[in-house]
């Protein structure tokens, strides 16, 4: 951060640009997708639950939303 503060940015690769600025293509995917799985994890708790029985369902829909979760954060680096 030094380096910005007495240089400016045209010392900062692209990559380093894109953290600043917030990430890329690939960390919005990634944080879509980590929020839509933690959206569906519900039914797919019910779902689950209802084929396989009340235990299967809250492991199954903790599992998806453990993935969202997962997802999400290594969006934000």
């Amino acid at each position: 951060m030094t380096e910005v503060m007495t240089n400016g940015f045209c010392l900062l690769s692209k990559q380093e640009m894109n953290l600043i600025d917030g990430g890329g293509w690939v960390e919005a995917g990634q944080a879509f997708l980590g929020t839509v799985l933690i959206g569906i994890s519900p039914a797919v708790g019910i779902g689950v639950g209802i084929a396989a029985g009340p235990i299967a369902g809250v492991a199954a829909g903790v599992a998806v939303a453990a993935a969202g979760s997962s997802l999400i954060g290594s969006a934000a680096h």
